[in-house]
């Protein structure tokens, strides 16, 4: 979207960045309130369903527009403040879907490894879809045309793209909605049985974030994504200007991310067993880290093949394949250490605020990965990176500047992820304690 907005349609960086990282002030509302609402909602289609389906007509909708800005639009500010609208309108109704989606893992089991294997199906199949968009994306609809030499200025590719994603977008949530009807009758189980208001919501969301491993769970997720939203953000400009790769080689360094979502079920259960969350977290990140950083710290140092050689791609093909199944490990097991606060909440309040919980997980991740867009647009603006300008065309010491910026920025931040993460304190052991306390009580 960075690229889409700054590169193709001119908007400069900084403002792009601005506006994708504007709806964190929307989130830091929506995210604890729809998670409130969803605990705390009694209805024929029990706490969870009717937010899942509220969702689908706003965030198609409001995604396909995003890529699709009305040519009438001119001028920075009212691209700007159309990016502004589109992406408020995509966050909050993005939230009505993932806060109650991410709750019910809490709801399927209490199991700590079940949890773990749970989301690792979820986000195996959730990175080879991404990786594989990303695939199509500089396959198909971003190659070089008679018109664009350089794929990734074609506007059309774009749009074509965002349409496909609107679609799959509205049949993935109506599947997953539908697919969970069977858990309606364990829904209307657990609701809370409290008047719903502006007191009980304050006490509700105070009671979870008061929690040190709550807060320690935020804090390494909020710098995880803001890591994660600086390179993503800038990914493409990584991968098309500072090493140059065309159209058709991105696409093949893709698939073996592809394939890193294919090995993580089988990875997973290797090492999951009888390990502690936390620390296959810090894991999963220290090595992701170490992967990301070391070729662009070799390039600028010297030491690393030149752009246009086969040695470059075979070599970032192979990093690409462990730098996604580190992330994922990393994701997975934080996914699954923000379930286990649900018992240690139920047992000291008596209430499973699996919606809370899991608004603070979704408000980390979205939030913190909006920023990590305006980190990026302002590194942009800080090198003075030029808009509307081809592969091939920027001056060398902008793209040096490019990498010497990013590569240090993303390690600091990631490093202060597994740092914070120490502070999470439920341990195996402890979350066993806790169940069979409830299930004795």
């Amino acid at each position: 979207m960075l690229v889409y907005y700054s590169q193709v349609l001119g908007l400069s960086p900084q403002l792009a960045g601005l506006a994708l990282g504007i709806g964190l002030v929307f989130d830091a509302v929506s995210d604890p309130l729809v998670g409130y609402l969803s605990d705390n909602t009694q209805s024929r289609l029990g706490r969870r369903h009717p937010y899942l389906y509220a969702s689908v007509l706003p965030l198609a909708l409001s995604y396909f527009l995003l890529w699709h800005p009305p040519a009438s639009l001119q001028g920075d500010m009212n691209l700007f403040f159309f990016l502004v609208a589109c992406n408020v309108a995509l966050r909050v109704s993005f939230t009505l879907f993932l806060v109650p989606a991410y709750a019910f893992v809490a709801e399927l089991t209490s199991n700590y490894e079940e949890r773990t294997r749970l989301l690792t199906g979820f986000h195996a199949v959730l990175s080879v879809v991404s990786n594989g968009m990303s695939v199509a994306m500089y396959a198909i609809w971003l190659v070089p045309t008679s018109e664009y030499a350089d794929g990734i200025m074609n506007a059309e590719g774009y749009q074509q793209a965002g349409l496909i994603g609107t679609l799959a977008i509205a049949a993935a949530i109506l599947t997953f909605t539908i697919g969970l009807h069977r858990l309606i009758p364990r829904s209307r189980q657990h609701a809370i049985k409290q008047s719903v208001g502006p007191k009980q919501f304050y006490v509700q969301v105070r009671d979870v974030l008061r929690r040190r491993t709550t807060r320690a769970v935020i804090a390494s997720g909020m710098l995880y994504w803001a890591g994660s939203g600086t390179y993503a953000a800038l990914w493409v400009y990584i991968y098309s200007y500072f090493w140059e790769f065309t159209s058709a080689q991105i696409s093949l360094i893709v698939v073996p991310m592809m394939l890193g979502g294919l090995f993580l079920p089988p990875i997973m259960s290797r090492i999951a067993h009888g390990r502690e969350k936390k620390r296959l977290a810090i894991f999963g990140l220290l090595g992701a880290s170490v992967v990301n950083v070391f070729p662009i710290a070799m390039r600028l140092l010297g030491f690393f093949p030149d752009n246009g050689t086969e040695a470059l791609f075979y070599i970032m093909m192979g990093l690409a394949f462990f730098e996604t199944v580190l992330y994922l490990v990393y994701d997975v097991n934080w996914r699954s250490m923000t379930a286990d606060i649900t018992e240690q909440m139920e047992l000291e309040t008596g209430r499973r605020n699996e919606g809370v919980i899991s608004s603070a997980m979704t408000f980390a991740s979205k939030c913190a990965y909006a920023l990590g867009t305006m980190i990026a647009g302002a590194m942009l603006a800080l090198i003075a990176f030029p808009t509307e300008t081809a592969v091939g065309e920027v001056p060398a010491d902008t793209l040096f500047n490019l990498g010497l910026v990013y590569g240090p920025l993303v390690l600091v931040i990631w490093l202060g992820a597994c740092y914070a993460i120490t502070g999470y304190n439920i341990s195996r052991e402890y979350h066993s304690q806790t169940v069979a306390r409830l299930e004795e009580g």
